[in-house]
């Protein structure tokens, strides 16, 4: 399966950053990579002016001449202060004006922004439709990169399999970190050699892939109808409100 490449690890020597959110600042932010990995779904890498400090889970706000701010979840660790990784659906002017740059073409950057981050919670449960995954990515690799004794599940929901983002990274972290458990199901397609499940994410399935459901605390990102019925979803399960977390996609 064709997919999003995998952010390098990083140096298990570095310290974690602190959870308090930091203040944002501007940046110069130079293209140094673009990769298209769906029709609609880019990778952007960027080089800062500067080392940014910010908490998974926190975005950015890119600069473009004539066009409103464009708000981006930050997909790369936490741990990685002079490079950016973000993972953008090519939807609408904004973010199509944002696919002819190029290379070495810079954009203003300000950040971090946002307060969809992480507590002290030991188990938490990310629920991703399409592109919503990005914030997950950053908070999954966080924990891999610090080795945070924290246990987290993220199930994640796309239509088409060339749709899922960073999907061999995942499968990696299933493969060598115990508290990290990536669950991939699809709802539009049924291919032959799909090993993983199908069908929308419903109640009896975080039951059956978390019988702890009820010590979670559930992170949910994607198209505000996803949210809506994720909500409702972990409602039936019996989840207080105050331990539903939510960031939409407008």
């Amino acid at each position: 399966m064709t997919a999003a490449k995998a952010e390098p690890k990083a140096d298990s020597k570095r310290e974690a950053e602190p959870a308090k959110p930091p203040p944002f600042q501007e940046f110069q932010a130079t293209v140094t990579e673009m990769d298209t990995h769906h029709r609609d779904l880019w990778e952007f890498y960027f080089k800062l002016d500067k080392p940014i400090h910010f908490v998974a889970g926190q975005y950015v706000s890119i600069f473009l001449e004539g066009i409103h701010p464009l708000p981006f979840s930050i997909a790369s660790s936490p741990v990685h202060h002079d490079t950016l990784g973000l993972g953008i659906e090519i939807v609408g002017e904004g973010t199509t004006a944002l696919s002819h740059l190029k290379p070495d073409d810079t954009v203003t950057m300000k950040g971090p922004f946002g307060h969809f981050v992480m507590g002290e919670e030991p188990k938490v449960c990310f629920l991703s439709g399409g592109v919503g995954v990005t914030p997950f990515i950053c908070m999954m690799r966080w924990i891999r990169d610090t080795s945070e004794d924290r246990q987290a599940t993220m199930l994640y929901s796309c239509k088409k399999k060339d749709q899922f983002l960073w999907f061999d990274e995942l499968e990696d972290m299933n493969r060598n970190n115990e508290n990290l458990h990536a669950v991939f199901t699809l709802t539009k397609e049924e291919p032959d050699d799909w090993p993983y499940r199908h069908g929308r994410i419903t109640p009896e399935m975080i039951k059956e892939v978390l019988p702890d459901y009820k010590e979670h605390v559930y992170f949910c990102c994607g198209p505000e109808a996803f949210i809506n019925g994720m909500q409702e979803v972990v409602k039936q399960l019996g989840v207080p409100d105050e331990n539903f977390r939510r960031e939409a996609w407008h």
